[in-house]
């Protein structure tokens, strides 16, 4: 059975007083984003990600995913205007 994981990673960082987003911010040389990407893809070698992201980062999403990964695994949507938005069925 093929797994699919969704990360929903469409903050924009305002609680945290950042311009740039938290799931960009590095740490250890690599932006938290990477991490955990790695942990899901690294869990299943069938395991496929849905990343969503806020629209005017989603080049910089891509420049992870094309710098660390397999792109071939990864789909990379545009979140809503808030996680509610980013999160809701129809």
């Amino acid at each position: 059975m093929d797994k699919i994981a969704i990360i929903v990673a469409g903050g924009s960082g305002t609680r945290m007083g950042s311009e740039l987003p938290k799931q960009f911010l590095h740490l250890k040389g690599k932006p938290i984003l990477y991490y955990t990407i790695n942990t899901f893809l690294n869990s299943y070698p069938d395991m496929e990600v849905i990343l969503v992201l806020p629209l005017d980062f989603t080049d910089m999403g891509r420049e992870i995913i094309d710098a660390y990964f397999d792109k071939e695994r990864i789909r990379v949507t545009v979140g809503g205007s808030s996680r509610f938005e980013s999160v809701k069925t129809d």
